[in-house]
């Protein structure tokens, strides 16, 4: 291990795509300082405890896994890190059961995609004290070539935002951010930046917006019969985006703007000044892999980074049906669209309107499909709100920026003041 930095036990959680990429980098990227251990439902998926990653410059690392289990009672008691890689629909499943084994004072809780009100699920879910971060995108496109053997990154970014509590600064760039970069390239990316508060994860103009807006257009047309023909909808989820998926992502981004602009007004919120519309987003991300920038549909449309993805549907013999359980679908409503207006019913609630017109359109035409009850009569009031997590009607609107720091219970600080009084020992 590295001379002077005492070794650290990594646990992930998930065997995806970013799993397969973060336990073929960590032995490497941290000259064996780090142990990573796997906790995967699926243990006898990685034959080889040497994962391999390939670079977009053909270069190839190989990783290290020291343990892997299907019992978080095994792993997760002598972890420094935990870091969830999986679906963000399926996180609250995930920290509830790793709850009774996590020691806040020695292990920091992640997830390597943090959506909607992840920080809040978080407290709930560990206790104030958490020692908790949140990264804003996934540190590299990256697929499984192999699974359980190889992985490989597609493209790299050159930074990504992280927001945490309870975690000492300097522990970002020492722990963490060595983790991820890909060193092996000649580059030190991604930088791990700190985020002035969990606003742009929550506001975040990204999966949440798009998603819902594209599988809406492609399967508008919809009546509960498989589309087939000319009705078929296009293979590729964002490849020849149309403009009527187009014009509702412009709705619905000017509906986020608003909500985030509505949100800084009644809180002062730094990190809301980080948000930016989508356009300048992409444009900032991806602007050399768009080929055309004339309307927000073409630029998702023509995006190289984005011409891959597929498009989630049920293939029968009479045509193709949309997927209600595919993550696209419940990760960006339940977790996206649904957290987003629970902020905006908050925010009425204190006397500040804010339009979600389009947003609620595209839950309930989404919820219909996953035969689940969001929205009732218009308001997030659904039998299925219970197994999301939503700011709640009496929460302070300050939550959705930073929880309050955990406060010393009332004994502690009354024995403090007693300890400090003027006295000589025991006479």
């Amino acid at each position: 291990a590295v001379l002077g930095q005492p070794p650290i036990t990594v646990t992930l959680i998930g065997a995806g795509n970013s799993g397969h990429v973060c336990a073929a980098l960590f032995e490497e990227n941290t000259k064996g300082r780090v142990k990573t251990q796997l906790l995967t439902r699926n243990p006898g998926l990685f034959k080889t405890k040497r994962p391999r990653v390939k670079f977009p410059n053909g270069d190839v690392q190989e990783g290290m896994i020291h343990k892997i289990s299907d019992d978080p009672a095994e792993l997760i008691p002598t972890s420094d890190i935990v870091l969830w890689t999986g679906p963000v629909t399926t996180t609250k499943e995930v920290f509830e059961s790793i709850r009774p084994y996590i020691n806040n004072q020695k292990t920091a809780v992640g997830t390597i995609f943090a959506q909607g009100l992840s920080h809040l699920l978080a407290q709930r879910t560990f206790g104030s004290d958490v020692r908790f971060f949140a990264l804003r995108n996934i540190p590299w496109l990256c697929r499984t070539v192999t699974p359980g053997e190889e992985s490989v990154i597609v493209g790299a970014k050159s930074s990504i935002g992280v927001m945490t509590m309870n975690i000492e600064p300097g522990w970002i760039k020492s722990d963490l951010e060595p983790l991820f970069v890909v060193q092996k390239t000649g580059k030190w990316e991604p930088a791990i930046d700190v985020l002035p508060d969990f606003c742009p994860i929550v506001f975040n103009p990204a999966n949440q917006i798009i998603h819902p807006a594209r599988y809406w257009a492609l399967f508008r047309n919809w009546r509960g019969q498989p589309l087939c023909g000319e009705d078929e909808p296009s293979e590729w989820l964002y490849r020849g985006m149309d403009e009527v998926a187009g014009e509702v992502l412009v709705v619905l981004d000017e509906e986020l703007q608003m909500l985030k602009d509505a949100y800084y007004e009644a809180t002062g919120a730094e990190g809301c000044k980080s948000v930016i519309p989508l356009r300048d987003r992409l444009l900032d991300q991806y602007g050399d892999q768009i080929e055309d920038t004339s309307t927000l549909a073409k630029m998702v449309g023509t995006n190289k980074a984005y011409s891959l993805a597929k498009t989630p549907f049920i293939r029968t013999k009479k045509g193709v049906m949309p997927d209600p359980n595919h993550r696209v679908i419940t990760d960006d409503i339940g977790w996206g669209l649904c957290a987003l207006v629970s902020i905006a019913e908050r925010l009425e609630a204190a006397g500040i309107h804010t339009p979600t017109t389009m947003m609620r359109m595209l839950i309930e035409w989404h919820q219909n499909l996953m035969g689940k009850e969001f929205l009732y009569n218009g308001k997030l009031r659904g039998r299925d709100c219970a197994d999301l997590v939503l700011l709640r009607p009496g929460d302070a609107l300050e939550l959705v920026a930073k929880p309050p720091a955990p406060s010393r219970p009332n004994w502690l600080s009354s024995a403090d003041l007693q300890a400090d009084e003027d006295r000589i020992g025991n006479p």
